[in-house]
């Protein structure tokens, strides 16, 4: 299958950009790669996020300072090349010259996927809006979904996000919600909140990673007597069991819906 290339940006800081980049696009396409090493860039002058998965496996991470005069070298370089890769750019300055440096240079026609994160405030619906389209006047074809993230509870997600969907109750004036100004009402996928992505950054790694692995915590509290060790076992077991529930409720849905638009 064709390499990809997926591009998550926002022009708006702290909409858990590497979150998305980190825990579900990065595990995506590491399973598209057969469970082998991806490439992962990230150009931020401000956080290096991705320095908090120092222990993943999933991919080979490079940060990149945004200067104004390598960045093209740099997307050329990388959108050149026959890997899979994502490219998580930092928000404000970043974005835009970002943005306008893979328009100038005609790179932004290799990008297979962007992906807009936002959390559920009016105003990150706008910018979220600018950023979409800015990116289809650099090239309408380009295929653009938005990560909703810090999702509460799926089931409720209209009511949550209404600054996305629309105001449901027909209370308020919604004309200013997002779906009303994007061509498919369906491109997006949710990052449901919760603390083992507190605690998988902790451990340096995933929570698909720790979901993945495959140890009897059980048995290790039973052949120890050590109350410290018995702790940090009980621990690691509670977030082993809820980031399997995180993978199957969240990750794989995240990646189910990736497979429809790609």
């Amino acid at each position: 299958m064709k390499k990809l290339k997926i591009l998550v940006l926002s022009s708006k800081g702290g909409v858990g950009k590497s979150t998305v980049s980190m825990q579900i696009i990065a595990p995506y396409l590491y399973e598209k790669n057969q469970r082998n090493m991806i490439s992962f860039y990230e150009f931020d002058d401000e956080n290096i996020d991705s320095l908090s998965y120092g222990g993943s496996f999933l991919s080979n991470r490079e940060s990149i300072d945004v200067e104004e005069f390598l960045i093209m070298e740099k997307f050329i370089e990388i959108l050149s090349k026959d890997e899979f890769c994502c490219i998580d750019v930092g928000g404000n300055k970043s974005t835009t010259l970002c943005l306008n440096t893979l328009n100038d240079c005609g790179m932004i026609s290799q990008i297979d996927l962007a992906i807009i994160p936002l959390l559920d405030g009016e105003q990150d619906a706008i910018n979220a809006k600018n950023v979409y389209d800015s990116l289809k006047k650099m090239d309408p074809n380009i295929k653009i979904i938005f990560a909703l993230n810090r999702v509460k509870n799926q089931k409720f997600i209209e009511y949550q996000f209404d600054n996305y969907f629309g105001d449901i109750r027909e209370i308020f004036d919604d004309s200013s919600a997002l779906i009303h100004h994007i061509e498919d009402k369906d491109n997006y996928i949710c990052i449901e909140d919760s603390d083992m992505i507190k605690y998988s950054r902790k451990f340096g790694i995933t929570i698909y990673e720790i979901a993945e692995q495959n140890r009897d915590f059980i048995s290790e509290l039973k052949d120890t007597n050590e109350e410290k060790e018995k702790k940090l076992i009980a621990f690691k077991n509670y977030v082993y069991q809820n980031s399997k529930k995180y993978s199957d409720n969240t990750i794989q849905l995240c990646f189910e819906r990736l497979d429809k638009f790609i």
